[in-house]
């Protein structure tokens, strides 16, 4: 077999992803999204949640507004993440499975 067979059956683990994405982080949740090859659509995810979060806390003063914020931008990455890797391992099931 050759590498990029390899590459191409590999998984990825759900928990590992989910740990990168609950991390309120743009790093963090962008490093999950590369492993999934999904680095565009989680860049438009990320740039469409940053606008969000700026205009609820430009709206609402800042603890309330963070307080709104913090989740939305913690819970749809991770939704995304969770959604793509499960259709990532799906499309990559191996050959021993």
């Amino acid at each position: 077999m050759s590498s990029d067979n390899d590459n191409n059956t590999k998984r990825v683990g759900l928990k590992s992803q989910l740990v990168l994405a609950l991390i309120p982080s743009f790093i963090s949740q962008m490093i999950a999204f590369y492993r999934i090859k999904k680095v565009f659509y989680g860049v438009i995810v990320e740039v469409v949640i940053f606008f969000i979060a700026l205009v609820i806390n430009l709206a609402i003063s800042w603890p309330a507004g963070m307080i709104i914020a913090l989740p939305i931008t913690v819970g749809v990455p991770t939704y995304y993440i969770r959604k793509w890797t499960l259709e990532f391992n799906r499309e990559n099931k191996g050959l021993f499975r």
